[in-house]
């Protein structure tokens, strides 16, 4: 039944499903090329034997993302949600981060102008002035190093012009949203010296209501600003300095209680786990008449504040171009929340985290082209890189219900060095046939340090006594040091001018780490996380590109997955447990008429634990174990698929208007323990555009989310008293209206 399910998406493909960002060229029939940094030198995107989906500037705004969060729905095999600043979980191909321990690390590498972003929300709010993005699936550690088994992010931000230029761009929208963005760029010498400023404002005004204090909650409040310097003091030498500052608040965590899914018993709320007594003084939460309303004790708050700068240097001499980045970030965030989620206030949490990095590269890379026609056949790669990171993570815990009453504070201190060397050359066999090669040695070392305070009760769970964690002050670490190379093979074939077909076989890692979760004594290991990826696809560009066609398959075994389980002293990260993955997916563009052009993608992925046995919730003992070997992997969508249209119609000197619409499809999504997690849900959003002749001034009107569909973004398992049935979690945005308008010089 599975092949049927591939044949069907295979052949739906060639037919309509897209994903692969487009327009029209002025003045011609075919839509314009693409070009990306996907192997580390600029290559038209049809000619990069990855699969990868790239989305420029203006179609980041045509679909209104403004976070990476957006980016999933329109991206084969891409799933991202944000359920809490800091919690941030990004997947690819099914796999990615599963923990939020301080030594934990991501699954997918997320970079910022080519800087690597070891806490990935810092990210999710750079979305602004944005010149592309591009999102890489598989492992792509030969180039991009650790932490990219599943795939890569890069965010390349707008260079500042030769010309002067700006745009300024204002929106309003339901529930109070005001957006107000825009840049100035241009020369500051003449020829020698370039700057661009970019700014952006996003608030609105909380989606949910707190029925207990009467207050909304969840709003939106970013604040960021970007500053580039670009000098050119010769012809073969580049300099860039880049420098960002973002804020982000939010007054109230509010998540909805859904009570139509299994979850555990939960025994903040009952005497006895098994027969469910409810426990005198405490209100048991319990699913409201509408579902962006919650009953908290209190609204909660969080917020992150990022500083970020980077040095690239280019230095073109005649047959290679040298390249040094450098660059250096910082991370400060705090999360508030009730986590009991009942009326009254019976266990409330805050973590604060404070981290920073500081990355080196130095790149030589061959400037000679050697595609067919040229005498030159190698093209050719080869770097350095260091990376350093030191953070604190404070977690404090407060509970007011005997027999729990009591406080609990951890703290992790972590320590990261990772040194590595890397090459990848590019060889024309001849000219239809090209082999890449390359390879990637790491050494990391790794420290975490974990203090902990706490006056906790020990209480009952279903099976017996709870651990007892009483007066318990402690203060240990540990270090540990890993070496992997990480290869990768490539070899395409042209089948003609217009397409070519590859296979690749490639390796990754992700860093291994420490389990600092409380009880920490004595610290546990878990082991590096490593993927081996075997991949084929085709790319094509038809009818003189105006229809673009790109498809790929995979099939991925990991070993040492991490995971965070059950056992008797809570929820470590593990590395004991095995999975594969496998899936096709297709993209596809076509410029219809010199009007109309069609674009989408879709994927279809079947991950899978090879080996998994974790001690079910809600038990203290060793006895009671759930074996998920064979089934399929939680909090990842099995499908998704999205299509969309653009019809520009002339109002000759008048301007243009723009119709544009899009849907989404998107499969359920499961829990670790095989339960429904989010449901299955369809979506579409519509905008339209005006534009003058001159391409200077525009307004737009969109409404998002048409049919009001709701769906489950993200959250986490919690119990109502007397049943089996609740899940509390994130609601996405209802339908939503708004307009904006836009200047341009």
């Amino acid at each position: 039944m599975k092949h049927t399910h591939y044949r069907a998406l295979l052949l739906s493909g060639v037919a309509m499903s897209l994903a692969l960002p487009a327009s029209a060229q002025q003045g011609g029939m075919a839509l314009e090329e693409i070009v990306v940094t996907a192997q580390r030198r600029e290559q038209n995107l049809s000619d990069v034997p990855i699969s990868i989906t790239a989305m420029e500037g203006r179609m980041l705004e045509r679909l209104n993302i403004a976070t990476t969060e957006g980016l999933s729905q329109f991206t084969p095999s891409l799933h991202i949600y944000a359920e809490a600043v800091g919690s941030e979980k990004y997947t690819i191909r099914g796999i990615g981060r599963t923990s939020e321990d301080l030594s934990a690390d991501p699954g997918v590498a997320v970079f910022l102008n080519d800087i690597y972003v070891p806490r990935q929300a810092e990210a999710n709010m750079a979305m602004f002035d944005v010149q592309r993005v591009e999102v890489l699936r598989g492992p792509q550690g030969t180039l991009y190093g650790k932490n990219a088994t599943a795939g890569a992010i890069n965010i390349i931000t707008r260079e500042p012009t030769e010309e002067p230029s700006g745009y300024l761009e204002a929106a309003y929208g339901s529930f109070d949203r005001v957006t107000v963005k825009g840049a100035v760029s241009g020369p500051l010498s003449d020829g020698k010296v370039y700057g661009r400023i970019a700014f952006n404002v996003d608030q609105r005004d909380g989606l949910y209501e707190n029925l207990t204090t009467g207050e909304s909650a969840n709003n939106i409040d970013v604040v960021g600003g970007r500053a580039t310097l670009k000098f050119t003091p010769s012809d073969a030498l580049t300099v860039s300095v880049v420098g960002d500052w973002i804020r982000s608040k939010q007054d109230g965590v509010l998540k909805s209680i859904i009570s139509d899914v299994p979850g555990l018993k939960y025994v903040f709320f009952t005497n006895n786990p098994v027969t469910g007594a409810p426990r005198p003084g405490v209100t048991p939460p319990t699913q409201e008449a509408k579902l962006r309303t919650a009953r908290s004790g209190t609204n909660g708050r969080q917020g992150m504040e990022t500083y970020g700068g980077l040095i690239n240097l280019d230095y073109a001499a005649d047959t290679f171009d040298f390249i040094s980045i450098t660059g250096a970030r910082s991370e400060d965030s705090y999360l508030q929340e009730d986590n009991g989620r009942a009326k009254e206030v019976t266990s409330f949490g805050t973590t604060d985290e404070d981290t920073w990095s500081f990355s080196q590269e130095f790149r030589l890379v061959s400037n000679v082209p050697n595609d067919a026609g040229s005498e030159n056949r190698l093209a050719w790669t080869v770097g350095a890189y260091y990376f350093h990171e030191e953070g604190t993570k404070q977690a404090d815990t407060y509970r007011n219900v005997p027999p729990f009453s009591g406080i609990a504070k951890f703290t992790q201190r972590i320590d990261t060095d990772s040194y590595a060397l890397f090459g990848e050359a590019n060889y024309r066999v001849s000219d239809r046939v090209t082999v890449t090669a390359g390879v990637r040695y790491t050494t990391e070392k790794k420290e975490l340090g974990v203090d902990g305070v706490a006056t906790r009760i020990p209480g009952i769970t279903a099976n017996g006594p709870i651990t007892p964690f009483i007066n318990a002050n402690f203060s240990t670490s540990d270090s540990k040091r890993w070496n992997r190379l990480s290869p990768r093979g490539v070899i395409d074939f042209e089948i003609t001018d217009e397409a070519f077909v590859y296979a690749s076989i490639a390796k990754g890692f992700k860093s291994g780490g420490f389990q600092g979760q409380p009880p920490a004594p004595p610290l546990r290991e878990f082991s590096p996380e490593d993927v081996v990826n075997y991949e084929v696809g085709f790319k094509g560009e038809f009818m003189d590109r105006r229809f673009l066609f790109n498809a790929s398959a995979f099939y991925s075994d990991y070993k040492n997955l991490q995971l965070q389980t059950f056992d008797v002293n809570g929820a470590p990260t593990t590395s004991t447990a095995s999975a594969k993955s496998r899936g096709v997916e297709l993209e596809i563009a076509a410029l219809l008429t010199d009007r109309l052009t069609v674009r989408g993608g879709a994927s279809l992925i079947d991950p899978e634990y090879k080996q998994f046995i974790s001690q079910q919730p809600g038990f203290s003992d060793l006895a009671h174990t759930f074996d998920r070997s064979g089934k399929r992997i939680g909090g990842v969508p099995k499908h998704n698929f999205s299509l969309m249209a653009d019809y520009v119609y002339p109002l000759d000197s008048a301007g243009t208007i723009t119709f544009h619409g899009d849907i989404v499809s998107v499969d359920e999504i499961i829990t670790e323990f095989g339960t429904l997690w989010g449901n299955a849900y369809t979506k579409g959003d519509v905008r339209i555009t005006w534009e003058n002749a001159a391409e200077s001034w525009s307004v737009s009107g969109w409404v998002n989310n048409v049919t009001d569909k709701d769906y489950y973004r993200g959250g986490g398992p919690v119990a109502k008293y007397d049943t089996d049935k609740i899940r509390l979690g994130l609601i996405n945005d209802p339908r939503t209206f708004g307009i904006s308008t836009a200047f341009r010089f």
